[in-house]
């Protein structure tokens, strides 16, 4: 079988995030998640960004009810931040890490390919922790078209 392979396998360093959550469900989610990335594009640069990376974070789903969604950036501290901004910490996690180049919409078929394909059939298991998408500063918003980087948490089997 021939499944999307990572690109490596790294350690995450711990994270300060903040940005916008919102509960999605999969059938909606084509329509509202580009939706949340318009208003979250809004309130950019965030007070304490550190670097020019956005994130795309899942913090959690289930099948009936959908999936947790944060768009946000990193941040020095969680303090002094709107009370209506989200906000999260990542610990240190291992990650198998993934590329994704090419339109943005076809970003949830190697998401499906991922977890439904390469994360029962390799010597890993979800560590359920957040997993999340990487956005560097040369990925153009205007197209969907760059570069994303794609890190599913994983312990051994």
């Amino acid at each position: 079988m021939n499944f999307i392979q990572p690109i490596r396998f790294e350690l995450g360093h711990p994270m300060l995030l903040a940005g916008l959550r919102h509960q999605h469900g999969f059938a909606e989610s084509i329509k509202s998640q580009p939706e949340q990335w318009q208003r979250f594009h809004l309130l950019l640069p965030l007070a304490g960004q550190q670097g020019s990376n956005i994130y795309g974070v899942m913090c959690g789903h289930d099948p009936v009810h959908g999936f947790e969604y944060m768009c946000c950036a990193e941040v020095a501290s969680l303090q002094d931040l709107p009370a209506d901004m989200g906000r999260m910490r990542i610990s240190s996690q291992q990650y198998a890490v993934f590329n994704h180049s090419g339109p943005l919409a076809q970003l949830g078929a190697i998401w499906g390919a991922i977890c439904n394909e390469w994360l029962p059939h390799s010597a890993y298991q979800s560590a359920h922790k957040p997993d999340f998408e990487i956005y560097d500063a040369a990925f153009n918003w205007d197209t969907g078209m760059g570069e994303i980087e794609i890190w599913i948490s994983i312990t051994d089997k």
